[in-house]
């Protein structure tokens, strides 16, 4: 790097660098100033003080340049420092920006207290170097506060001392302006507005309060105290936003004046109604009864009142602060104006942005933007005091700095930390907090000639003199060129219940003082139900005088082993006691294996699922894999090592039509072939042969004679290929002879050349048999052949007779003429072919040749029948070698017993073979997750349902699968390429061997997985779930997976454990009579009906991780018996019922549907004399009534889905047994919570761990809920399968489908849908319950709109013709 500095340069600018003229215009140097700084810091650490603006950043990128050349970096963080991402003593340099923040309990200040300071004590060796940057090396009156920063740091402050005048020359700083305004408030009457906000505010009714009515209905939250709380605070949401607003126009009612007050409140109400009207996720945190209530309240005091009836800006109207501030930027119009107006709150900056925008005198003058801080949090989403729209202000710095805005109104967001270009003005509304912010608000003024203006009122102190005092003192002391950095003699006072749990491997730190937020953390990442309360509950008890000890309990979703923690000590305050009992609970987790290495919670499934996620992260969508392998090279191989020809195997081809045997031969191969079913070969469109090759009883043992063989198969091809065949090899990887008991030789001398086809004429054609003829060749048309066919004579003019039925009479003085029909110039017989539209297949095109121009093949037509089709028979023979080379090498552990699934499993639909892996992929996919699922749920009994999920779904994904496809090397073995003959020619030896695989090609990700997961199919058909798992084994090695009798044993025994630790209710025997299944492990039956929020003794566990299994279960069962049905469901078929079935809505109906009725008995009193008599009635018992639950929001649901069930159940039920399609919308519209269909699912689950694994077991339970009734009614056809969105769709065609779902207006805020196809809006309909409900009931009436118009077009058309 340049060790001067550049003395003189062609252009300078105010960012604190000299940009070089020329080629090295883009190459930035360090100024004097900037240079001296960065020796300093290659010296010692140090903390560069200088003007914002002065150019520190590129300070620190010169010391980071300087620190690559000697070091590799490393990035600091301190959430990377305290999961061990990072180490410290892996770090060379730590540059800390903003450095005036390192002090107290920022997390900068927490990076050099847990991590250097410690490292510093140990004396360590290997410590990185520190640079500081700051303007304010203070940031408040403290000048000690100096010492602080330093001795944290472990560094000197610093500024350019040698440099200095170049420093001032460079760094502009503003005049000091003091805007002295009125404190007196020249308006004392609030307006109707205000009034009336104030009187709602102050005549709520808090027992309207929808919260508060919310907790008086849950008992669980009386019982607690929660509702006296709420009512001695009075603090709910509604209660808050509405003393907030209030606040909030108090504020500006005094700092800007009645109108600013009104336009805010007038503001705040209309976007709160127009947000929750329009559904606007601004408001998503307010409960919806929330939201209705407080509209109601607001729309109270709106009735009159809109943006146009406010009263116009007047000076009358606005506070004496803020004429004032127009005062002075009236007064301010100067070229290229660019300013900062700081104000203190983010209602001041929408406020002032309206008023600025609006007032007449500045409209014209100013463009407004306005920048506040990014918050996420829950609280200032849901503010209805919130105006500025953060979404806006993203091109708001640009605007400023290319002058499409000039006056930025903003919050101390923009003091520091971000990248502001220089302005010109910078006024503070209010007097700026500390010295910090005075120095970094001072900063943003670096042009030359700024102002920087502070506001003040008149009855404060305008002096500014202790902040400049203090401003120069602090600068004499980082001026001392003496004063030395005092080293640290004393180690760090141990704080007060300090304890830690470091991980070795990775470093990973866990402090008492960050247990709480790892918990929180950790209950965050659990998927439990909307009902769920996601967070640690801690109690605390009293053990003595001034000390208690805490105990923390986890959600429910997590395993009773490690559910509960007690902190180990006694403390003297609540916040202490409860760091102890988090801290012990996060070590319990780390050691149950539920937070990882890196004091994280885990996401995947070990450390050896981590690493092939990495890896699967970058494989592409279309990926370039293996050409497909060669099954004739290992022929070709066993041909060069079979020298003498000894021991070679024969094979009987036979060609037959219609069952009658047209020819057959032998094949001779090297080595045995796997069985070949009969290959079906369409000749034309009305006659298919059949080729059928079976072994010979007997192998070749004696000695062949090479040159009679290579003969013999030369005059078989030839006769079709003698243009593609090379004169100079005979080296076929497959050879024909005539069949046994026929010499070669003299079959090859016999048949071999051509006759002249006058000879027919000497011949007693009526005797003749055509099939012992060959090949008819003309030889005017380079001998095109042809089959004969029939003979016609000519007529004495010598013209052509073409009359059916005409023979030839033997007349000698009469020419015959040959009736002939081309022989087929196809070369791929494997697929059917189509009737050609203009002519008949029903008759061979014929056509007459001249005997004399013909020459005839020796060798007999069904020979050359059997040459045409060698190559489509070679290709079958090839793939089944293909197949049973991959079970020989890949697969040599799984032993198919059936070849045909192996070559279904790796043949795409783009082959065009006569069957795919589609169906077996479907059914390879269930047996997958379901095994994957189980070996999950059994090796880690404590993982929660997120976890095991989270699992499965990285396993069985497309992009994990085609990664293990890739690295086993399936991707050589499957079949894309569809055969066509075209670019056949004779396999030779020679040409063979030198080829083991095609060239590379592009498959997709998903046809790799979808190969791996058909070939999981073929085992399971082969061999079922044992083989299954044996080939799961070879295919995804780095995965375990479990024997199942082993997973199943290892769950009913976790469960056998818990069993004894329950009491099984009563009345749950009813509810095994309901299901149809007696429980022997009744721990079982109580989890799988818990919900998560669930509170109380009794319980193991909620039922989320039985659903997790039981869903896998459900699948298996649908899967396997729709694979299963004759005749086979096609493939997309499949997909459309198990979608049908597995449906929640669906199951959900079932639960609500199935039950028993049970008798009880009341007392009534029903004479005038008031006897009382017994009344006998019948009670129906439900599987949802048996769910274990503590929230209201669930009992609620309950009710409301029960009203709806009650309404539907009588058309769903009639449309499941006769409806001509799957009711979607029905089902729909029931809209019941998913717990529904979860109790359902972990029922399942439940019957499966206490049946050791009986999915007959579960099916007997599905068959009682109506799901396998269902089932079968679906496979049998007759019903519509479609949704009616995807119905839609193809009816569609072309034409883009889209839907807009509104609230209609009314008390009970139902949805409405419309739907347009292309620009045509095709149906409307209302009164939806949810948007599921609503799309799917417009897209079944738009369905039948457009089908309307087709069949109205359709009879119009026949019509016209």
């Amino acid at each position: 790097m340049t060790r001067r500095p550049v003395a003189d340069a062609s252009s300078k600018d105010a960012a604190g660098f000299i940009a070089l003229p020329g080629d090295a215009a883009d190459h930035l140097q360090p100024r004097a100033f900037q240079y001296e700084m960065l020796e300093e810091s290659l010296q010692r650490n140090v903390i560069v003080a200088m003007d914002t603006g002065s150019g520190k950043t590129f300070i620190a990128i010169l010391r980071i340049q300087a620190e690559l050349e000697r070091a590799a970096p490393g990035k600091v963080l301190l959430d990377a420092l305290v999961h061990g991402f990072v180490r410290m003593e892996r770090l060379s340099l730590l540059v800390f920006d903003e450095a005036h923040h390192c002090i107290a309990a920022h997390p900068a200040s927490r990076i050099l207290r847990d991590f250097y300071h410690p490292q510093l004590q140990a004396k360590s060796d290997r410590m990185p170097a520190i640079l500081g940057l700051t303007a304010s090396p203070v940031v408040n009156s403290k000048i000690g506060k100096l010492e602080e920063l330093e001795t944290n740091l472990q560094a000197i402050s610093r500024t350019p001392k040698l440099n200095r005048e170049e420093l001032l020359r460079y760094v502009h700083k503003p005049c000091l302006i003091k805007l002295v305004y009125p404190s007196e408030v020249h308006y004392t009457r609030r307006s109707q507005l205000m009034t009336d906000l104030y009187r709602l505010r102050n005549g709520l009714n808090i027992e309207q309060d929808p919260y508060v009515k919310k907790v008086r209905a849950d008992p669980t939250s009386r019982d607690s105290g929660q509702l006296q709380k709420i009512m001695l605070s009075r603090k709910t949401y509604c209660q808050e936003q509405l003393k907030g607003l209030c606040t909030r126009a108090e504020t500006i009612w005094t700092e800007l004046g009645p109108w600013a007050a009104d336009w805010y409140i007038n503001a705040c109400v209309r976007k709160f109604q127009l947000g929750i009207r329009g559904n606007s996720t601004d408001f998503g945190f307010f409960d919806e009864s929330e939201k209705v209530y407080l509209e109601q309240c607001l729309s109270s005091i709106m009735t009159a009142t809109t943006e146009d009836s406010l009263p116009s800006i007047a000076d009358a109207f606005l506070s004496g602060k803020v004429l004032h501030l127009i005062d002075f930027l009236l007064s301010r119009q100067i070229p290229a104006f660019t300013g900062l107006l700081f104000v203190r709150t983010r209602a001041e900056v929408a406020v002032l942005a309206q008023l600025l925008s609006t007032y007449p005198r500045t409209r014209a003058l100013y463009k407004i933007g306005t920048f506040v801080g990014v918050s996420s949090s829950a609280s200032r989403k849901g503010n209805i005091g919130e105006l500025v729209d953060v979404r806006r202000q993203v091109d708001t710095l640009d605007d400023l700095r290319f002058g499409r805005k000039n006056l930025v109104i903003t919050t101390s967001a923009l003091e520091e930390g971000i990248d502001v270009t220089a302005c010109n003005t910078v006024i503070c509304f209010d007097k700026p907090p500390n010295l910090k912010s005075m120095i970094q608000r001072r900063g943003r003024a670096r042009q030359s000639e700024s102002v920087f203006v502070i506001m003040l009122a008149d009855d404060a102190d305008p002096s500014m003199t202790t902040w400049d005092q203090l401003e120069e003192k602090m600068q004499r002391q980082y001026m001392d060129d003496m004063r030395q950095l005092q080293e640290l003699e004393a180690a760090e006072e141990v704080e007060e219940g300090y304890r830690e749990l470091v991980v070795e491997k990775t470093g990973a730190k866990l402090l008492l003082a960050d247990a709480v937020s790892h918990l929180y953390h950790f209950c965050a990442t659990l998927t439990s139900g909307p009902s769920s309360n996601r967070v640690p509950v801690f109690t605390f008890d009293s053990v003595g005088e001034g000390s208690i000890t805490a105990k923390v309990v986890l959600p429910i979703s997590v395993d009773a082993s490690v559910r509960e923690a007690c902190g180990q000590s006694a403390w003297t305050t609540e916040k202490m006691a409860k760091r102890d009992a988090a801290f012990e609970a996060c070590v319990q987790l780390y050691h149950a294996g539920l937070i990882s290495d890196n004091l994280l919670p885990i996401k995947t499934l070990d450390e050896v699922i981590a690493e092939i996620k990495s890896e699967v992260a970058k494989v592409p969508s279309l990926v370039e894999v293996a050409g497909q392998f060669n099954p004739w090279y290992l022929v070709a191989r066993q041909w060069q090592a079979s020298t003498d020809h000894l021991g070679l195997h024969s094979f009987q081809v036979s060609l037959d039509c219609n069952g009658e045997l047209v020819t057959t031969m032998q094949m001779l191969l090297p080595c045995p072939l796997p069985p070949i079913p009969p290959i079906p070969l369409y000749w034309d469109a009305l006659r298919t042969f059949r080729a059928t090759i079976y072994p010979c009883p007997w192998v070749v043992t004696r000695s062949v004679n090479p040159d009679i063989v290579a003969q013999s198969t030369t005059l078989l091809l030839r006769s079709i290929f003698g243009h593609k065949m090379d004169v100079q090899k005979t080296d076929f990887v497959a050879f024909f002879l005539p069949s046994e008991g026929e010499d070669p030789e003299q079959w090859t001398e016999r048949l071999a050349g051509t006759i002249n086809a006058e000879k027919l004429k000497h011949i007693d054609l009526p005797t003749l048999s055509l099939a012992k003829l060959g090949i008819i060749r003309d030889r005017g048309q380079n001998g095109i052949p042809y089959i004969l066919k029939g003979f016609r004579t000519r007529s004495p003019e010598h013209e052509m007779d073409t009359s059916e039925g005409q023979q030839y009479m033997g007349d000698e003085e009469a020419s015959p003429l040959l009736q002939v029909s081309r022989f087929p110039k196809r070369s791929d017989f494997l697929h059917k072919v189509s009737e050609h539209p203009q002519r008949p297949a029903t008759k061979a095109y014929k056509e007459l040749l001249k005997p004399e121009d013909c020459e005839i093949d020796k060798l007999p037509l069904p020979y050359a029948y059997l040459a045409a089709v060698v190559p489509s028979i070679l290709h079958r023979v090839g793939v089944r070698l293909l197949a049973a080379r991959l079970c020989d090498s890949l697969l040599t552990t799984t032993v198919f017993e059936k070849l045909d699934l192996v070559v279904t499993a790796i043949t795409t639909s783009a082959a065009q073979e006569p069957t795919n892996y589609q169906r077996q992929e479907f059914l390879g996919d269930s047996v997958l997750k379901f095994l994957t699922s189980l070996t999950l749920a059994s090796e880690h009994l404590r993982w929660p349902e997120g976890h095991l999920s989270r699992a499965k779904d990285h396993i069985v994904s497309n992009a994990s699968l085609a990664k293990a496809a890739l690295a086993v090397g399936l991707d050589s073995f499957i079949l894309t390429q569809s055969f066509t003959g075209t670019k056949w020619k004779p396999l030779y030896v020679t040409d063979q061997i030198e080829a083991p695989t095609g060239q590379p090609r592009q498959l997709s990700t998903k046809t790799l997985a979808d190969v791996v997961e058909a070939l999981i199919g073929a085992a399971f058909l082969d061999g079922g779930f044992a083989k299954a798992i044996a080939i799961l084994k070879v295919l995804l090695p780095r995965v375990f997976l479990s024997d199942m009798g082993n997973s199943n044993g290892k769950l009913h025994s976790a469960h056998q454990a818990s069993d004894a630790l329950i009491i099984y209710p009563p009345h749950f025997s009813r509810l095994e009579q309901l299901v149809g299944y007696t429980f022997q492990l009744k721990s079982l039956a109580l989890e799988a009906l818990t919900d998560s929020s669930f509170v109380g003794s009794n319980v193991t566990n909620s039922y989320e991780r039985l659903e997790f299994l039981g869903d896998v279960c459900l699948d298996i069962i649908v899967s396997t018996t729709s694979f299963d049905h004759e005749p086979p469901i096609p493939t997309h078929g499949l997909h459309l019922i198990r979608s049908a079935v597995v449906n929640a809505n669906f199951l959900a109906f079932l639960c609500l549907n199935l039950h028993e009725s049970v008798s009880r008995t009341n007392f009534t009193t029903g004479n005038k004399h008031n006897d009382v008599s017994l009344l006998k009635t019948s009670v129906p018992i439900q599987i949802w009534k048996f769910i274990r639950h503590a929230s209201s929001s669930i009992r609620q649901a309950q009710r409301a889905a029960l009203t709806r069930y009650e309404s539907l159940e009588l058309p769903i039920t009639e449309s499941l047994r006769n409806g001509p399609h799957i009711p979607w919308a029905l089902l729909a519209r029931l809209d019941a919570p998913k717990f529904f269909s979860d109790i359902v699912e972990s029922l399942i689950g439940a019957i499966y761990i206490d049946s050791h694994g009986s999915l007959a077991a579960c099916e007997a339970f599905l068959e009682r809920l109506g799901v396998m009734g269902y089932l079968r009614r679906l496979l049998h056809g007759g019903v519509a399968l479609y949704h009616p969105k995807e119905e839609l769709g193809q009816l569609a065609d072309t034409e883009s489908v889209r839907y807009e779902v509104f609230r209609e207006d009314g008390e009970e805020k139902r949805l409405g849908c419309v739907v347009w196809i292309g620009e045509r809006e095709v149906t409307r309909v209302g009164d939806g319950v949810s948007v599921l409900e609503v799309e799917t009931r417009a897209a079944e009436e738009a369905g039948r709109v457009l089908k309307g118009e087709r069949d109205g077009g359709m009879k119009k058309r026949k019509f016209d013709e």
